[in-house]
């Protein structure tokens, strides 16, 4: 599959969940209920079925590595966020556009691009990458989006920390590195469980896309920067970071394709859980998960052209 045709089955998937939100099949609320079972169930299966690859003592040995760059981009990725937003007053604002330049959208958007363009051996290297990230997203976003002064429940920030898809994520790693198999029957039930992740994920976002007034939020100048800056800017200097730094194209391409992804679809959730009184906020932050999500069907294909050309 080339990646226009990639783009158009992910546009499919947004359009089929965008009209069933639309004609009332996925009703208010459903969509939240939904993302939680994806979150607890298809998408745990779907990362330990990645860890179906050829048994390789390179992977095992670049597991450590890919960990490392993972945090190493994170905290750069998050400075440059810090510095760009530093002029603004408005606390959440700067916040929540903070949290926007950082975290992407790399599950339900990210999971199939990268294994749709890079197969088994490149999801690996994505989804080690992506482990101290989503640590970081699921525990530390009642830090990050939170109200002022309020105190963190330390043995609820270590739950999040915990859920189901990192404990996917070091069993898979796990099961790979003792090259241990599972019973046929249990393999092949977690495949196709796990296949359901991608569609149902995209159909979420769809969903989102249903709920806003897309008119308003294409006029807000910080949506349309902050989107500019998520699919183009982001991707182009962390990219090029990692590239002078010497990271070879094979692990480099999959890779650039986390920082490529729109907003992530929870913000406005966090928002809503952490700090329920910035109305203004979330409703920017619903706007940016909108707009970026649109925009990224044309963007995708352009960072595939170009790492193809440009990261041999």
């Amino acid at each position: 599959m080339n990646v226009l045709q990639l783009s158009l089955k992910l546009l499919l998937f947004v359009a089929a969940g965008f009209a069933a939100r639309k004609t009332g099949a996925m009703q208010d609320g459903f969509d939240r209920m939904l993302s939680r079972f994806v979150l607890a169930v298809p998408l745990p299966c779907m990362i330990l079925n990645s860890f179906h690859i050829q048994y390789s003592l390179d992977n095992i040995l670049s597991a450590p590595v890919l960990l490392l760059l993972g945090v190493i981009c994170l905290a750069v990725n998050f400075a440059l966020a810090v510095l760009a937003t530093a002029r603004l007053r408005n606390r959440d604002m700067r916040r929540t556009i903070c949290f926007a330049l950082v975290f992407t959208n790399f599950t339900f958007v990210g999971f199939p691009v990268v294994q749709e363009l890079y197969g088994s051996g490149g999801f690996f290297y994505y989804v080690i990458f992506t482990l101290p990230v989503r640590l970081v997203f699921y525990g530390g976003a009642s830090v990050m989006l939170g109200r002022a002064g309020e105190q963190v429940d330390l043995r609820e920030t270590v739950k999040r920390f915990f859920c189901a898809p990192v404990i996917a994520v070091f069993l898979g790693f796990l099961l790979y590195a003792a090259q241990l198999a599972l019973p046929e029957v249990l393999d092949s039930t977690i495949a196709a469980i796990g296949a359901m992740a991608t569609p149902l994920g995209l159909m979420i976002c769809g969903a989102t896309l249903a709920d806003a007034d897309l008119k308003t939020a294409l006029r807000q100048p910080a949506v349309l920067v902050v989107t500019l800056c998520r699919l183009l800017v982001v991707p182009a200097v962390m990219t090029a970071a990692m590239h002078l730094a010497g990271l070879p194209g094979e692990m480099l391409r999959p890779l650039l394709f986390y920082f490529a992804m729109p907003v992530a679809s929870l913000t406005p959730a966090f928002l809503l859980r952490y700090n329920p009184e910035a109305v203004e906020a979330r409703t920017a932050a619903g706007y940016m998960v909108v707009a970026s999500t649109l925009f990224c069907v044309g963007t995708i294909p352009l960072w595939s052209w170009l790492a193809e050309r440009l990261l041999p």
